[in-house]
């Protein structure tokens, strides 16, 4: 019976812990040869009695792990057959229970014995015995600490030795909704420490990689904070560390696997404040570049800006050197159909300064006459110099003459000379003339038949305050780096190399086609 049976347990409980890094390279530590994992079994002794006396012979026992000293949940069983026992004492030299059997919580061991072996039934001994872990073995209990001076190397180092499939060196998950996988915290308060760093030694691979799994919600891969109200402190930061390299590298590169042609992000930037949500920087090369690599949806867009305030300005191109041709922004097209630049709605198009063209300025509508197939073009008055023109209608009274008023601002904004042009309506008149001159935003007509209409249109110089700051100049000497280069080089039968872009530009990197592999 139960009561006839009692046990004395003596447990050795054997971790190996290789605790040192090498931290110049990834790989074993220092020069140590990396030995076979430690399995998942350990070693138990214990002293069998029945009714008082040690138990010599041979028996069975069987072995379960609990959670509880009483009742509670079985964490795993294991059986062992034809084991010696004498004077009581017997050995049980690989107890195992799986990987999954020891995690930090606390562990109850049961024995069931059948002595002699392969003879009736099995008797539970009891109560369980409490397992207790070794002092070092200690450390690794949930909310344990590691801690301890160790110059260039690790705390604590954790290798994983397969060589192919999925694996992991240090696996670190929370259940809490404010829970943080693995944290890493660099307490010192100057230097280049570093709370978390990854480091990779594969050409394909990733120093560190960060990805939500959730298929819903605003789940994020990689999240980066900074709390320095100092100026250049950032909240994620990627460099392409090598120099003098033809390839192109990329600091810091954002790619979006969706191709159902729904809206999806590679890079979101976004500030809270008054700053800036992305910014991008070249020593000399381009400071922000997009670039679509596949179009199957027919609408695509390299770059596109957005702002749904009333103040709000989508795009803002500003070049700040304070000398040479520099363009705030610029918009460059290949097709002979494309436009470099396409604007639409509201006021149109506002510019501050001036507009050049080398073709011709025109107004383009749906023709009229027929407007599913043709366009109407027509095209502006040119000239060196630049001029305001106004016109009208004008009524002659009984005396065959008329008093032409311009509009009150007329004076303000334009200087001689004035031209006039005078037309008769209906009738002869000969002697039709400008009796006065402008004064005082009017003019007078003469000469003309009582009650017919003359046609007038009077040209002036623009000299309105701003064109006062900034006269035109018709004739312009080109600056020394682009002498010997055209607008329009075609036009004089040259090759399309002497074309003059007013800057020297390199071309474009062309980003090769992302291949993204699963980095989980």
């Amino acid at each position: 019976m139960q009561r006839q049976w009692s046990n004395i347990i003596i447990i050795g409980l054997i971790i190996s812990l290789l605790a040192t890094i090498a931290q110049a390279e990834p790989g074993a530590p220092g020069n140590a040869t990396l030995a076979a994992n430690v399995g998942t079994s350990f070693t138990y002794q214990g002293r069998l009695i029945k009714d008082g006396t040690p138990v010599n012979g041979v028996c069975d026992m069987q072995f379960a792990l609990w959670d509880s000293a009483s009742g509670g949940t079985s964490v795993g069983t294991t059986s062992v057959n034809g084991v010696n026992v004498a004077s009581g004492l017997f050995t049980i030299p690989a107890l195992d229970f799986g990987s999954n059997a020891f995690t930090g919580q606390s562990r109850w061991l049961e024995i069931a014995v059948r002595c002699p072996a392969g003879s009736g039934s099995y008797t539970t001994l009891t109560p369980r015995q409490a397992l207790t872990a070794t002092p070092y073995a200690l450390s690794l209990r949930p909310g344990a600490q590691v801690v301890g001076d160790v110059s260039d190397a690790s705390s604590l180092f954790a290798q994983n030795t397969i060589n192919s499939g999925l694996s992991y060196g240090i696996y670190g998950r929370s259940d809490s909704t404010s829970g943080r996988g693995v944290a890493g915290f660099a307490s010192a308060s100057s230097g280049e420490a570093v709370g978390v760093f990854g480091l990779t030694a594969s050409s394909n691979g990733s120093g560190v990689t960060g990805e939500a799994w959730a298929s819903t919600g605003p789940a994020v891969g990689v999240y980066g904070v900074t709390r320095s109200s100092s100026a250049n402190a950032t909240g994620v930061f990627g460099e392409a560390a090598q120099t003098n390299v033809i390839q192109t590298t990329i600091g810091v590169r954002g790619t979006n696997r969706n191709n159902s042609n729904a809206a999806g992000i590679g890079v979101w930037g976004e500030h809270a404040g008054g700053g800036v949500g992305v910014q991008g920087t070249s020593a000399y090369g381009v400071g922000v570049y997009g670039q679509v690599i596949s179009n199957t949806a027919g609408f695509s867009i390299g770059v596109l800006g957005t702002n749904p305030f009333t103040q709000g300005t989508g795009v803002l191109g500003r070049a700040t050197a304070n000398s040479g041709t520099t363009y705030g922004v610029r918009g460059e097209v290949v097709s002979p159909n494309g436009y470099a630049g396409y604007f639409e709605g509201g006021q149109g198009v506002r510019v501050i300064g001036n507009l050049q063209a080398t073709g011709v300025k025109t107004f383009v509508i749906d023709h009229p006459l027929d407007p599913a197939n043709k366009y109407l073009y027509h095209f502006a008055q040119e000239g060196p110099v630049i001029q305001n023109v106004y016109n009208g209608i004008v009524t002659l009274n009984s005396a065959g003459t008329a008093i032409v008023t311009l509009p009150e601002y007329f004076a303000a904004i334009n200087a001689e000379p004035f031209l006039y042009q005078l037309t008769p309506i209906g009738a002869a008149m000969p002697h039709l003339h400008v009796a006065q001159p402008i004064s005082g935003n009017q003019f007078h007509i003469a000469g003309g038949v009582a009650g017919a209409q003359v046609s007038w249109e009077v040209t002036a110089t623009r000299n309105d305050p701003y064109l006062r700051a900034h006269p035109a100049v018709t004739e312009v000497v080109k600056p020394a780096n682009e002498r010997g280069f055209y607008l329009a080089p075609e036009a004089y039968g040259l090759p399309s190399t002497r074309r003059s872009n007013q800057t020297l530009d390199t071309a474009l990197p062309s980003l090769p086609n992302p291949v993204v592999e699963d980095k989980r």
